[in-house]
């Protein structure tokens, strides 16, 4: 367990790194979790009445972990927005497997994410491709929390394929639905656009009860069962099989 004088060495020392001279003053806001640590700027100094600000503002967070003393970086926000981000952050652990998950944290996925204004926005503005097509509340979730995202597929070793990004809605580029009316034509399966994926182009899509198709060139794929599966597999490149009425 870390004390809380343990926690203003380290709050110190991530302060300084780097920057040449004495360790800058640090404060920190202790919660159940660990510490939220941030280095204190200079009071601002007054010049012929003119205000100065000081040399740089907007210092990033750090929260060290209570049980590692693991540093983490933390955009600027209240202490308590970042113990609260924190929380959800650990809350979260294990619902990725590490790999992916570090995949998913470049990408800018964190827990609690809320896209809904920019899925939104992409619902009215492609209103007329996605007519007739209904969205889930489960599909509707998964937009919000992932929509926007670009992930990458781990680069494989020895593998000879891969590398294939796949993209969620909403993107910079539009929609063709054409591919999903055909699967729900053909499975009796109503599906509804999540995003695509480079490789063929494909699009992916997602049913009512969450489980996640790639409809390719080639052939239409089972990717999972549900999102996070269907992520874990994409950005894994792991092997899918054929979609068939087996998968309902």
């Amino acid at each position: 367990m870390i004390s809380r004088d343990e926690a203003l060495a380290i709050a110190r020392e991530w302060a300084s790194s780097g920057k040449p001279g004495p360790a800058p003053e640090v404060d920190l806001y202790e919660f159940d979790l660990g510490y939220v640590v941030w280095r204190v700027l200079p009071e601002t100094a007054v010049v012929d009445g003119v205000p100065v600000p000081p040399p740089s503002t907007g210092y990033p967070r750090a929260v060290i972990d209570r049980e590692t003393g693991e540093v983490s970086q933390w955009t600027a926000l209240s202490a308590p927005m970042v113990a609260e981000d924190y929380a959800l952050y650990r809350t979260a652990e294990g619902r990725f497997p590490p790999d992916v998950r570090q995949v998913l944290d470049r990408a800018g996925w964190f827990p609690g994410r809320d896209n809904s204004t920019g899925v939104d926005h992409w619902m009215v503005s492609f209103a007329d491709e996605l007519a007739g097509l209904e969205c889930p509340p489960v599909v509707r979730a998964a937009l919000i929390e992932f929509g926007g995202l670009e992930l990458p597929q781990i680069d494989i070793p020895g593998q000879l394929y891969g590398g294939f990004t796949s993209h969620f809605f909403p993107t910079l580029g539009g929609v063709v639905t054409d591919k999903a009316r055909g699967f729900a034509e053909d499975f009796e399966n109503p599906v509804f656009p999540i995003g695509n994926n480079e490789d063929g182009p494909s699009e992916l899509v997602a049913d009512a009860r969450g489980r996640v198709f790639m409809l390719h060139w080639a052939d239409d794929f089972f990717v999972g069962p549900d999102i996070d599966s269907a992520i874990v597999n994409l950005i894994r490149g792991n092997e899918m099989s054929e979609a068939s009425d087996r998968d309902w």
